[in-house]
């Protein structure tokens, strides 16, 4: 027997489905960044929901005053350096009222990261791109990614409206799932 053979039972269901054009452009995007196909990418998103909800005690876990919520945006980084500008475009993880997880592909100098810097995402279902400012709290580059966790500051309250809003909205969400 060998060990290369897959020992599980094979794919052969076929799930098919639409999207409109935002999700088709979003999942491209987050695709790019992970170096994944969308078959890929869809099956590792519906997997992991299937056993977060199989297991509700998974998602009970979080107990921070300003609770994570995990998600997938994409987003670019403007960091300015010595006059120097640089983007980095990466995805944003988790995010809070006051932090974000990131990864983004390992970067070229990673011991001298900005430590101050300004990350552009648009919301899901948003047209409106938010900028806020975002300060380094840790960074952890492995082979090929980075994961960068920064706090972040919406520098008007229209931002932090919205970020809110999202927020609460995923919570609600969630909270429905449940019962």
């Amino acid at each position: 027997m060998s060990i290369f053979k897959n020992s599980g039972t094979r794919k052969n269901t076929k799930i098919s489905f639409r999207t409109d054009d935002e999700t088709l452009d979003q999942l491209k995007a987050i695709c790019r960044i992970e170096n994944r196909t969308i078959s890929s990418l869809i099956e590792s998103i519906l997997t992991e929901y299937v056993l977060i909800h199989e297991n509700n005690s998974l998602a009970e876990q979080e107990k921070r005053l300003s609770p994570r919520k995990k998600c997938s945006i994409p987003a670019v980084i403007l960091a300015d350096k010595n006059n120097k500008k640089s983007y980095f475009n990466c995805l944003i993880k988790s995010l809070s009222a006051n932090s974000a997880q990131l990864v983004l592909k390992k970067i070229p100098d990673e011991e001298n990261f900005y430590s101050n810097f300004f990350i552009l995402f648009k919301l899901p279902k948003n047209d409106h791109p938010l900028l806020v400012s975002s300060q380094l709290i840790r960074s952890k580059c492995l082979e090929n990614e980075c994961m960068i966790v920064a706090k972040i500051n919406c520098d008007s309250d229209a931002d932090s409206e919205m970020l809110q809003k999202y927020l609460l909205k995923i919570e609600f969400k969630d909270n429905n799932d449940k019962k």
